[in-house]
This record gives C-alpha cells, sequence and structure tokens, in this order.
C-alpha cells in the first residue's frame, strides 16, 4: 500500500525514483528503519536516472529555468517557499541507505515483477538471467564496412542485422537485461534504461564509455581514439540512466566526473 507516513513493521518495502530533496533522504532513512526488506525498484532508485542529468547545473540554474525564464510562467518570476531544500546532487537510493535488493528498469517489465515478487515474499531464491540485451536481441552480426556513427533520425535502420554495425549508437552491449530487448527489436536502438550490465559493475577497471568505445573498435577496426571523436554528448548518449550513481561515478576511468561539476547551491 501507497502510505504517506509508513508503519513500523513493514515486511517488504519498494523505493522508487531518486533522492533530489531532503524529504526524499528523510523518508528514505524513515523507511530503511521501519523495514525488514528494502527493494530499489527502477532505474531511478538503483542509478539516479535521468533525475540524475539534473547535475549538469546548479540548482540555481534549474529554479531559474522552470520558474523564470520558461515560456508558461508567470510575470512575477517567483520562485516558490517553503518547500524541502534540493541536495546539492542527484542519489540513487543506495548511496544513501542499505538495499536488500535492486531490480532495474525504466520500468521493471512486468514478466520479470511476476517471478521476483513472489519469490521475495515466499523468501525464496531465483536463478535469474544476468546476462546483457544483446543476448535477448535476435539481430544478425555481420561483417562491417565504411562504418560511420549515425544520429538515430539517420535513415531508418535494416530490421535484420545489429543497430552498432550499422553505425547506431545502441547500448546493448553494456545494458543489462531482462527487457526482451524491447527497443531493438522494435527497430530503435537501446539506450541503456536498464543500467549498467553486471560484468561493468563488477569491475572498476569497466565503465560504460570506455567499454562502449572498445566495443565499436572491435566491431569496426577503427581505433579507439577514431570512435571517441565520433562520439557526441557524452552525458546524454552514455549515461543519461546512470549519471547520478557514486557506484558509477567513483570507476577509476569514469567520465562522469568530468561531466559533472558539483555545485554547492
Amino acid at each position: 500500500m501507497d502510505v504517506k507516513e509508513p508503519p513500523e513493521g513493514i515486511d517488504i518495502a519498494f523505493v522508487t525514483g531518486a533522492v533530489r530533496n531532503e524529504e526524499n533522504r528523510e523518508r528514505l532513512k524513515m523507511i530503511r528503519k521501519r523495514s525488514k526488506v528494502l527493494v530499489a525498484l527502477g532505474t531511478c532508485a538503483c542509478y539516479g536516472g535521468v533525475s540524475g542529468l539534473s547535475m549538469l547545473s546548479s540548482n540555481a540554474e534549474i529554479f531559474n529555468k522552470v520558474y523564470r525564464n520558461g515560456a508558461t510562467v508567470g510575470e512575477d518570476g517567483k520562485i516558490p517557499s517553503g518547500v524541502p531544500p534540493f541536495t546539492y546532487r542527484a542519489f540513487a537510493v543506495g548511496d544513501l541507505a542499505m538495499m536488500d535488493y535492486y531490480i532495474t528498469g525504466c520500468p521493471p517489465k512486468e514478466n520479470f515483477l511476476r517471478e521476483i515478487i513472489p519469490a521475495l515474499i515466499a523468501g525464496d531464491s531465483l536463478d535469474l538471467s544476468r546476462k546483457s540485451v544483446c543476448s535477448e536481441c535476435d539481430r544478425k552480426m555481420g561483417s562491417v564496412e565504411g562504418w560511420k556513427l549515425k544520429r538515430r533520425y539517420e535513415g531508418v535502420p535494416d530490421r535484420e542485422h545489429c543497430l552498432l554495425g550499422q553505425g547506431y549508437l545502441c547500448l546493448g552491449p553494456v545494458t543489462f537485461g531482462r527487457c526482451g530487448a524491447s527497443c531493438p527489436k522494435n527497430n530503435v536502438p537501446c539506450h541503456g534504461c536498464n543500467g549498467p550490465s553486471l560484468d561493468i559493475l563488477r569491475e572498476p577497471c569497466r565503465d560504460l564509455y570506455n567499454m562502449m568505445v572498445r566495443r565499436i573498435s572491435d566491431l569496426t577496426d577503427h581505433k579507439e581514439k577514431e570512435i571517441e571523436e565520433e562520439l557526441y554528448d557524452v552525458a546524454h548518449t552514455m549515461y543519461p540512466f546512470t549519471i547520478g550513481s557514486l557506484i558509477m561515478e567513483d570507476k577509476e576511468n569514469s567520465k562522469i566526473r568530468d561531466l559533472v561539476k558539483e555545485r554547492s547551491l
């Protein structure tokens, strides 16, 4: 049940969304204390999600854009007062409280929830897939010649062959599966909404950016430096769902630290 005041002695609680203000932080601490099992549900809770992209701007810049510079704002340009103060950055919930389980997805897929929620209630373990989106994709790999990076609006992808091989930036190789590769199967490149694959999470020297560069280089025989020169808007193309995660930011070769200038406003 969804309640404003979590009761004591909750068996299983699910937390959705990232932490972006002090009220979020306090409620997270409260529900952690009152729950026997706490589950981060969805990619925003697990890795900060798209809320993490707010870290590319200061709080002052965000408020000015929303309440003063937008096309539909009032003439007074007044920023509301008496609301919970923003934290200095977005946080994944696991960065601020101990989670017992993580269920990724934006949103988590119904078929997967039908498996895992009854098992959580019963206290059973499950043997679940730990593979990437590519393992669920039905596209074919083939020789790649004359590879050039394309924007999504350029042309119509061939439905039969690998999107990455066709030049579209598909994050399937570095993204956790269990979504059935629903985007690639509908001719849309994977944009990473399930969060990083387990091999990236486990290895401190593996990051979304460097593993994608390596994957493209292996696929096309282009040098990694050449690949990096073609990549664009790295924050929104490589880290749109994980930029708010300290786990991903703390990797030794993460680009997140370069992309985000932490501010105290």
